[in-house]
């Protein structure tokens, strides 16, 4: 009975996160913590609370004790090192105040994993649904962030098509989705087609859907990647 009671708790503290109601979230986690005081997602939850209503001595606590049960615990470490370095910020980006929904639609946006991952310490100072940058070159695709510090590279398959798709006149949105420094992935979604590449999908369901080809000539083309900050460097 008390399995299922804190299983409600659970869902209860994360909904209330979602919606950001703080303060409700901070008391749902706390009454968690009375029955189970070594769990350690409440400690993690209660600190994220703590942590947006300002209260961040108590938040530092909550997760310097995830860390005492569990030394490794990434969620606790990581935002621990984020209010040790920056004590006037909060641990969530203050324009991200709205739910962000990582829901794929199909064809247009998806839940993509990064691979070959930056340094750890660049994902310290990421937050989930932070807006990011894609940058291609002519063989792969780097994500990087709003201040241009290297954060992954995009699978080949997944690189190789939006290239083609960037290059025809495609924008992307996205936004990261895990900032675990060991499995980082993001949210990708189509905001512009082009016309030229008849709509093709920027994540087809078939692997083997080859994309149309942009006629030879066309003085209308966008110029290839002129959609990103030319100050991102192509280093790979």
């Amino acid at each position: 009975m008390q399995n299922e009671l804190t299983r409600d708790l659970n869902q209860e503290a994360i909904k209330a996160a979602v919606a950001n109601n703080w303060d409700k979230a901070k008391e749902i986690n706390e009454e968690i913590l009375q029955e189970s005081p070594d769990n350690i997602s409440a400690l993690n939850r209660l600190g994220i609370a703590l942590a947006m209503l300002n209260k961040k001595s108590a938040a530092m606590k909550s997760f310097q004790k995830a860390l005492e049960i569990d030394k490794n615990n990434l969620i606790a470490k990581n935002n621990l090192k984020r209010l040790r370095v920056n004590k006037d910020s909060t641990l969530i980006n203050p324009s991200l105040q709205t739910t962000v929904s990582f829901i794929e639609e199909p064809g247009k946006s998806k839940v993509i994993p990064l691979v070959s991952p930056g340094e750890p310490k660049v994902f310290s100072g990421l937050t989930i649904g932070e807006t990011v940058n894609l940058s291609p070159n002519k063989y792969k695709v780097k994500v990087v962030s709003a201040s241009k510090h290297f954060i992954g590279y995009l699978p080949d398959n997944i690189a190789r098509r939006l290239i083609d798709l960037i290059g025809g006149g495609y924008k992307y949105k996205v936004i990261m989705k895990s900032v675990n420094p060991k499995n980082p992935s993001i949210f990708a979604q189509e905001i512009h087609a082009s016309k030229k590449l008849r709509g093709a999908p920027s994540f087809p369901l078939d692997d083997s859907d080859h994309l149309p080809s942009l006629s030879a000539g066309d003085s209308s083309e966008t110029p290839l990647l002129e959609i990103f900050d030319p100050l991102v460097g192509d280093e790979s």
